[in-house]
């Protein structure tokens, strides 16, 4: 994780625990177990897990495992019942094989780079036991945006006023990106440790529906949340 993508994480979780506070204060910081009729606030940390994607033609990508983070809240109907939503986003390395489409066949080319995920979701989680630990399955459907960070066309350069600089010009460039509908399912363990606070631990998996992507990939995820209850 770069230094501005901990930077990030950091002042995310100091606005989280700020906001957890200030629900408790207003609410009342509830008893561990009782979740009931609460809100939910969290951070989170992911391991994202490398994975293979073919293309049409033979094409592949083989994304390396890297670090994302993002942040959910939800609204507890029941001591089971949690329907929240989540932000989350990452920054993943990869290599690939581009495959020929002439006739003949020439060399395959190798490529490599990084790409910026940035998903939205809503998600549903059943919790099966009322007491401060219990664990937990949970199911989402979203939206995904990739930029690839691929030049998708030439330079161009852009020109503005700035109001202490005067005018001023630079290079830019556009980068190929995809959008895409998410859905997954997850589990783990969600432990209540203290009043009005909470951690889970679990695996996610969410399938991508690449366009020209052979298939379904499904991408797989372990995360670690740190919440507030209020």
């Amino acid at each position: 994780m770069t230094t501005r993508t901990t930077g990030i994480a950091l002042a995310g979780l100091a606005a989280l625990m700020t906001a957890g506070n200030a629900g408790a204060q207003v609410f009342g910081s509830p008893d561990p177990g009782n979740r009931d009729g609460r809100w939910d606030v969290y951070g989170t940390l992911r391991a994202v897990l490398g994975e293979e994607v073919t293309f049409d033609g033979g094409s592949k990508i083989d994304s390396e495992s890297d670090l994302g983070f993002g942040f959910g809240f939800g609204y507890n109907f029941t001591d089971h019942l949690l329907v929240g939503g989540e932000l989350t986003w990452s920054n993943v390395d990869y290599e690939g094989t581009l495959r020929s489409a002439d006739t003949p066949a020439e060399p395959d080319q190798r490529i490599s780079g990084e790409y910026d995920a940035f998903g939205v979701a809503a998600n549903v989680t059943y919790h099966f036991l009322k007491g401060p630990f219990t664990p937990y399955v949970s199911a989402s459907l979203g939206y995904v945006w990739v930029d690839t960070n691929i030049a998708d066309g030439p330079p161009e350069l852009g020109c503005w006023w700035d109001p202490w600089f005067g005018q001023v010009c630079a290079l830019f460039q556009d980068t190929k990106d995809e959008s895409a509908v998410t859905y997954g399912i997850g589990a783990g363990l969600r432990w209540e440790f203290t009043r009005g606070w909470f951690a889970r631990v679990g695996y996610d998996e969410r399938f991508t529906d690449i366009g020209k992507a052979n298939g379904t990939p499904g991408f797989g995820s372990v995360r670690f949340d740190l919440g507030s209850r209020f």
